[in-house]
C-alpha cells in the first residue's frame, strides 16, 4: 500500500509535543514496520483550523490523482482542527478518493458510521482545545503586556531587551523621532512636508503622511504601553524609556486636534459639490466624481474642486475614438445647477407637477413592494447555498459542480443586494419626499434663487427633484429633472445653460 505522511505543526518546532522531525520519524516507522510504501511526506507549519494549508492541498491533489492509496498523520487532529463545514468536505473527500485514513493508534475509515462518529467526536474535542489554547494565549499575552514587555510589530525607533523583553530606544531612530515630534511641536511642518522630509532619511519603513500622523499619535514614545489584546485595552504608564517628554507630546497631540477639527469643519461647511453622485460626462457617460487639488501660494494652501471620472473610468473613450480626460469646476457646474433648478421652481407647471408627485405615495408603495420581493428572492438564494453541502455530502454533486454552484449563487445574490440597495435609497428619498419637501417646495418655488437656502437644503431639494446632470466638453450644464413639464409649458426640466462650466 503506497501511504502519504502528513506532518504538521503551528508555531514554533521547539514548543510542540512533537516537532516535524519526530512526526515524520514516528510515521516512518509505522509504516516500514507493515512493509508500506511510502508515497510522499507532506508538511504544513499552519493552525490546523485553516482549510487552505500548502501541504494539505498538495495531499489532496496527489489523492486526486491516484499517486497515494492512504494518509497517515500521528494524531487526528495533526490533519485537522477544522470547523463542521470544511471537516464535513474534507471526510467527503476521503470517500470520493477511496483513500484510508490511519493515525498512530489505527485505522479511521470514513464509510464506517462507528469510525466517523469517533472521529467526528475528536473533531469536536481539537476544536475546543484549539478554543481554549487561544483564550490562554491571549491572557498570556494580556498578562505579558501588563508586565511592560512589548509585543508584535516593533515601533520605529525602539529594539527590544533581549532581558526584559521591554522596549528600549535605538539611538539613531530615536533622534529622527524627535525632529517630527520638534519640527511638528514648532509648527514648522506639516505631517505631509513632514513625510517629504523623512523619507529618504528612513529606507526601512514606508513614510507617508499617515507614518508620521501615526508617529504623533502613538502614545509609546512618551514612555506608555497603550495596545488591544483580546478585546482588553491595556494601558501602563511608563513602562520603558521615553523619547519625547510628556509636554511636547501633548502639544503635539492638541495641534493634530485642533487642525482635525478646523479640517472637518471646513469640509461640513464646504459648499461644492452639490451634485455629486449625479453629474455625469455627456460625451462618454461616465460618472464624474468631485475631487479637490491644492495649490500652495507662498504661506497659503489653495483648493480647487472638479468633478472628474473616477478611476476606474478616467480616460474613457469617446464615439470618435478619442480619449475623454473631462475635468469641470465644481464651483461652476453647481452655480449653474442652481440656476437652473431656480427657473424650474419658478415654472408654476412645474411647482403643480411637483405637489402632485409630492402627494402621490404609489411610487414609495411600489419600491417597498420591490425590497420585500428581493429580500424573499435573496433568503430564497441563501436557503440553497445551505443546500449545496448536503447535495455533495450525498453524492449527488462532485466538488466541481458544487463550486461552480456556489459561484453562481454568489453572483446572483451580490447582484441582488445591489438592486436591494438602489432601491433602498430610493425608498427613503420617496418617504422624505412625502412629509418634509412640500414645504420645501413651497419655500423654493418662491424664493429669488438657491442662494436663499442653506447648503443643507440645497441638497436636500437637488436630491429631491434632480434626476441627474451632464456636463458638456464645452462646460455647458444640463440638469434633467424627475418631474415633467408640459412641452407647451416652458421646457424647464431638460434645458441647457450654456455656462462657463469647462475647467
Amino acid at each position: 500500500m503506497r501511504v502519504a505522511l502528513y506532518c504538521r505543526i503551528s508555531t514554533d518546532e521547539d514548543l510542540q509535543r512533537y516537532s516535524l522531525v519526530n512526526q515524520e520519524a514516528s510515521l516512518r516507522r509505522y509504516a516500514e514496520e507493515r512493509g508500506w510504501e511510502i508515497a510522499g511526506v507532506f508538511v504544513d507549519r499552519i493552525s490546523g483550523s485553516k482549510d487552505k494549508r500548502p501541504g494539505l492541498n498538495r495531499l489532496l491533489d496527489s489523492l486526486a490523482s491516484g499517486d497515494a492509496d492512504a494518509v497517515m498523520v500521528t494524531e487526528q487532529d495533526r490533519l485537522s482542527r477544522l470547523d463542521e463545514i470544511p471537516w464535513a468536505l474534507l471526510k467527503q473527500t476521503f470517500r470520493d478518493s477511496g483513500a484510508r485514513f490511519f493515525t498512530l493508534s489505527g485505522e479511521v475509515d470514513f464509510h464506517n458510521e462507528d469510525d466517523e462518529f469517533s472521529a467526528d467526536i475528536m473533531a469536536l474535542i481539537d476544536r475546543r482545545r484549539r478554543k481554549t489554547i487561544v483564550r490562554q494565549m491571549v491572557r498570556g499575552r494580556a498578562g505579558a503586556a501588563k508586565r511592560g514587555e512589548w509585543l508584535g510589530r516593533l515601533p520605529f525607533g525602539y529594539r527590544r531587551s533581549p532581558e526584559t523583553k521591554h522596549l528600549e530606544s535605538h539611538p539613531a531612530e530615536a533622534q529622527l523621532v524627535r525632529q517630527i515630534f520638534q519640527l511638528f511641536s514648532q509648527q514648522k511642518m506639516g505631517s505631509m512636508r513632514l513625510s517629504a522630509l523623512m523619507r529618504d532619511l528612513i529606507p526601512t519603513r514606508r513614510v507617508d503622511q499617515a507614518f508620521i500622523i501615526h508617529v504623533l499619535r502613538n502614545p509609546v514614545y512618551r514612555g506608555d504601553l497603550v495596545m488591544q489584546v483580546g478585546g482588553e485595552s491595556i494601558c501602563v504608564e511608563g513602562t520603558h524609556e521615553p523619547i519625547v517628554s510628556r509636554d511636547l507630546w501633548e502639544t503635539c497631540n492638541q495641534l493634530l486636534n485642533r487642525r482635525s477639527a478646523e479640517n472637518k469643519k471646513s469640509r461640513i461647511e464646504s459648499t461644492v459639490g452639490l451634485v455629486a453622485g449625479m453629474v455625469y460626462c455627456a460625451d462618454c457617460g461616465q460618472l464624474l466624481s468631485p475631487t479637490t487639488a491644492t495649490k500652495r501660494v507662498r504661506d497659503e494652501v489653495r483648493r480647487y474642486h472638479y468633478y472628474r471620472h473616477v478611476r476606474q473610468h478616467r480616460d474613457a473613450e469617446l464615439p470618435d475614438g478619442h480619449l475623454c480626460r473631462a475635468a469641470h469646476r465644481a464651483d461652476q457646474v453647481d452655480a449653474d445647477v442652481r440656476a437652473q433648478l431656480t427657473r424650474i421652481a419658478t415654472s408654476p407647471a412645474a411647482r403643480r407637477q411637483m405637489l402632485r408627485r409630492l402627494g402621490d405615495s404609489k411610487e414609495a408603495e411600489q419600491l417597498d413592494a420591490r425590497q420585500r420581493e428581493l429580500g424573499d428572492q435573496i433568503a430564497s438564494l441563501r436557503r440553497k447555498q445551505e443546500r449545496l453541502l448536503q447535495l455533495f455530502l450525498s453524492g449527488d454533486w462532485d466538488r466541481t459542480r458544487l463550486n461552480a454552484e456556489k459561484r453562481n449563487l454568489d453572483r446572483s445574490i451580490a447582484t441582488l443586494e445591489g438592486e436591494a440597495s438602489d432601491v433602498q435609497g430610493r425608498l427613503r428619498l420617496a418617504r422624505v419626499d412625502a412629509f418634509s419637501l412640500d414645504l420645501l417646495a413651497e419655500t423654493f418655488a418662491v424664493a429669488a434663487d438657491m442662494a436663499s437656502l442653506s447648503f443643507s437644503d440645497q441638497q436636500t431639494v437637488v436630491r429631491g427633484l434632480v434626476d441627474r446632470v451632464e456636463i458638456h466638453r464645452n462646460g455647458s450644464v444640463r440638469v434633467i429633472a424627475k418631474v415633467s413639464v408640459a412641452a407647451h409649458e416652458t421646457n424647464a426640466t431638460q434645458f441647457v445653460h450654456h455656462g462657463t462650466g469647462a475647467g
